[in-house]
């Protein structure tokens, strides 16, 4: 880890690590260096989400051309399931081996689970589902390294007053992957006939991104004194394990680990399932496309304007806590819309996604300062640990509740409401206020 100071944090309260000016100043001697790293990283992260849920928007298309032998729901959870294990093994080797290493050997993954993904589509049927599967898994695999990096690479590459918008922009590149899925899916994919071109495409895009990574990614800037710069957490000789531990017993990291997992629940759970949730409104799948790219941009613009604030004011509980009652509030909304008023459905849309989105990047940097001296990745992987086993969890226990839940397109259905996916959101999102709040 790099030298870190406190400066003028009171003991057990929340606060922000800064880095030590000299470090900060190495960082600044190339100035455009650090946003390049941010936009490789980003873009790589876009394409692994972009893999989850790249057959999300034209599932019932995909599921024909498997005769309905594997369902898209499935390939979903995939990445939220080897998640769990992934995580260690990831937060391990980006500290012990460098932030290049990790975010190389992601790249390569998803290339290669791309790749097969495609070639799966010349095969018979049978043979179709088992390599998309190992494709879809090999790809999953990749997930470790690019969501648990982005607070390194805002530690290692930008200066304090930075790091909160940095972490955002590359957090939230996972959403400009889904955002880009519910564009172009709909629009490519018309029959299954078109799958094996969008594999191609899809493919196409992950092999671009890991070569372009070869060449210009790196772990962090140069020292100033020319000598080899030497990753923050590889400098030490024994990888800490204990630090997986001992980050619980930091006041406040168990507030950031909830708040965040909840928000990559909802979240997760509103982009799998919003086909189903306007299925019964008159969107065609082109247009329930649109409606889903603009929630998740909603989310991307929601967080860097609430990141920026955190940047300015440093006060990231309250921050959270805003966020949490109007996202838990906009649930309701989302429910109690009636589904033929399509202009009222994608106004509570996008406000519940303007307020959604900041709740991972900020809750991932307060969870960062709260578990110091616990590293970046570690932290990372601990809260995107539980939120991907919340989601594996959640997700499909919301997605049979839907199927149960469709009725009629005008209306709500009183003996259905409180069991409803949106409801049930928004009361786990107001159980999560009142314990950042008040335990």
């Amino acid at each position: 880890m790099p030298a870190l100071v406190y400066e003028g944090i009171p003991t057990r309260a929340y606060g922000t690590v800064l880095l030590h000016p000299k470090d900060a100043v190495a960082s600044e001697k190339n100035p455009h260096r650090k946003w390049i790293m941010l936009a490789i990283l980003s873009v790589l992260s876009a394409v692994n989400q972009a893999i989850c849920y790249s057959y999300a928007p034209v599932a019932s298309i995909v599921e024909d051309r498997w005769q309905q032998r594997l369902p898209s729901e499935h390939l979903i959870s995939i990445f939220f399931i080897s998640y769990i294990p992934c995580s260690f093994t990831g937060s391990w080797i980006m500290d012990k081996f460098g932030l290049r290493c990790g975010v190389l050997l992601g790249g390569f993954l998803q290339a290669v689970g791309a790749t097969l993904r495609y070639l799966a589509c010349t095969m018979n049927l049978t043979d179709e589902i088992y390599m998309m599967m190992l494709g879809q898994t090999l790809s999953s695999f990749a997930m470790a390294f690019m969501v648990n990096s982005p607070a390194v690479l805002s530690a290692n590459w930008f200066p304090p007053s930075m790091r909160a918008t940095s972490t955002s922009v590359a957090l939230n590149a996972n959403n400009v992957g889904t955002a880009v899925v519910y564009l172009t899916a709909p629009f490519i994919v018309f029959s299954i006939d078109e799958v094996p071109d969008y594999n191609l495409y899809v493919a196409v895009c992950a092999v671009i991104t890991w070569i372009m990574a070869l060449f210009f990614f790196q772990s962090s800037p140069k020292p100033l004194d020319g000598s080899p710069a030497v990753h923050n957490s590889a400098a030490h000789d024994e990888y800490d394990w204990g630090q997986w531990k001992s980050a619980f017993t930091h006041r406040g990291f168990w507030h950031t680990l909830v708040a965040f997992s909840l928000a990559e629940c909802v979240f997760n759970a509103i982009s799998a399932l919003l086909g189903k949730f306007l299925g019964a409104t008159q969107l065609s799948k082109p247009q329930i496309g649109l409606v889903g790219a603009a929630f998740i941009v909603s989310s991307l613009i929601g967080g860097q304007f609430i990141s920026h604030y955190v940047d300015k004011q440093r006060n990231h509980k309250a921050a959270m806590q805003i966020c949490l009652l109007l996202t838990a509030i906009g649930l309701v909304l989302f429910r109690l819309v009636p589904k033929d008023e399509v202009k009222a459905i994608l106004a509570c849309l996008l406000v519940l996604g303007a307020v959604l989105g900041p709740l991972q990047p900020i809750g991932l940097e307060l969870g960062v300062e709260c578990a110091y001296p616990t590293s970046e990745a570690t932290v990372a992987a601990l809260q995107q640990l539980f939120g991907n086993f919340f989601s594996a969890v959640t997700v499909p226990v919301l997605s049979s509740l839907e199927r149960t839940n469709v009725g009629a397109t005008k209306g709500i259905s009183p003996r259905y409401f409180y069991g409803s996916p949106e409801c049930i959101m928004a009361f786990m999102t107001t159980a999560t206020l009142l314990m950042f709040s008040f335990l």
